[in-house]
């Protein structure tokens, strides 16, 4: 597949999360030239540079990293951060998250806990329909719903739960729109706001795309990582 081709079929990734676009990613550079790869990075970046994982990665092939040993150090970070995750949520709960991420499908795996899971339709994009595909054949209660009803399932959950695109130098994250109006939401019935976010989503910037948003970190209980 030649560049243009890559570009294109990365550019179409809408509905993906981070870290499955960080596979993507690198399951298409394990077939490249190196060098290839230092500059479709480059390009990733410049079209996706909401995503800090793709800034991550940049980084790591700047420093001559073998695509292998990169993918390496992401599960590892990913599954360090569920593992402490799991130890802070240790308790069945009823929780709202939003959006499609790995990274909270991980830890709904993982959790040996039977959640009530609330998860908003994220229109008009509609990843709550994909995690809510995928996390509907796990051990949990899940639940669409309309984005207009989060405050009825928030004020009835024990906590809300997010992951982040990225984690700004001051503490606030970035994510998906929708992300913020959670937070205020949680703040309001005063239910602990809590964000996974591994270390990969340290290399975050303001975002440039409408379908991000900051959400202050004076919103954020925790940032689990």
């Amino acid at each position: 597949m030649d560049r243009l081709a890559l570009i294109n079929e990365f550019a179409n990734l809408i509905k993906e999360g981070s870290i499955e676009i960080a596979n993507w990613i690198l399951d298409k550079f394990e077939t490249l030239d190196y060098e290839i790869a230092k500059v479709l990075i480059k390009d990733f970046a410049f079209i996706k540079p909401d995503m800090s994982v793709i800034k991550w990665i940049e980084k790591k092939l700047e420093q001559g990293l073998p695509i292998n040993q990169v993918r390496k150090e992401l599960n590892n970070s990913l599954n360090e951060t569920i593992q402490n995750a799991l130890k802070l949520l240790n308790f069945e709960a009823s929780l709202v998250t939003i959006s499609n991420s790995q990274t909270l499908f991980s830890f709904f795996r993982e959790t040996p806990h039977k959640m009530n899971i609330y998860i908003p339709e994220s229109r008009p994009g509609g990843e709550g329909f994909e995690l809510f595909e995928k996390v509907s054949k796990l051990n949990h209660n899940v639940k669409l719903i309309n984005d207009f009803e989060i405050h009825k399932y928030i004020e009835i959950s024990d906590f809300v739960l997010t992951s982040a695109d990225g984690v700004l130098e001051n503490g606030d994250i970035v994510n998906k729109v929708g992300t913020k109006l959670l937070a205020i939401t949680a703040n309001y019935f005063e239910k602990p706001f809590f964000v996974l976010a591994d270390k990969t989503k340290f290399f975050g910037s303001l975002p440039k795309d409408s379908l991000f948003e900051v959400v202050p970190k004076s919103l954020i209980t925790a940032i689990i990582t």
